[in-house]
């Protein structure tokens, strides 16, 4: 009985043996987050792109201001001067009042979608190249998920796992050298 328990436990030890080396070379999961917003705002090209943006937006913003200062003039006037009007002064100022009401909310409107338009065209370019960046990051890294750090359901992510700081040093350096080549 004693040799029988013997010769099991020796065939298990080389059974064993025989399949270590797979259990050995299984490597852990190895998962990470990205905050793609964060890199868009910290990195080289994102921040150009901002600053497109930033710069349009600005410049629509002194249009819409603009228009409602007249606005609020031509408002002004009718409310001070209408008592010394004609009625026929009175409504021609009024229809024209909102004629700019409605050239206003069509300004506002125009420039919205404006600026979505623009921000699709501008950004669209970068997160291509960051998917690039991100996919040669995980193959030469060996990662086998990555989530989007401010995701509904990613209640928590630890500093260990965020990949946000890694992602935005790999996608200046990829920026900057596509820049070097498109100068030469």
């Amino acid at each position: 009985m004693k040799l029988l328990r013997n010769i099991f436990i020796i065939t298990f030890f080389f059974i064993f043996m025989e399949f270590l080396p797979a259990f050995a070379k299984t490597s852990p999961i190895k998962i990470g987050v990205i905050d793609v917003k964060k890199v868009v705002r910290e990195s080289i090209y994102g921040k150009a792109v901002m600053e497109k943006l930033q710069r349009k937006y600005e410049a629509l913003s002194r249009k819409i201001k603009q228009k409602m200062r007249e606005l609020e003039s031509l408002k002004k006037e009718i409310q001070t001067k209408s008592d010394l009007w004609s009625d026929e002064v009175r409504v021609k100022k009024q229809r024209l009042y909102q004629k700019k009401l409605r050239e206003l909310k069509e300004l506002q409107e125009d420039s919205q979608y404006e600026m979505k338009e623009l921000e699709k065209k501008l950004l669209d370019p970068v997160f291509a190249e960051l998917e690039k960046v991100i996919k040669k990051f995980v193959k030469d890294n060996h990662y086998d998920l990555i989530l989007e750090k401010n995701q509904p359901g990613l209640y928590y992510a630890s500093p260990r796992v965020d990949l946000t700081p890694k992602i935005i040093k790999l996608f200046n350096k990829y920026y900057l050298n596509k820049e070097r080549k498109g100068k030469k």
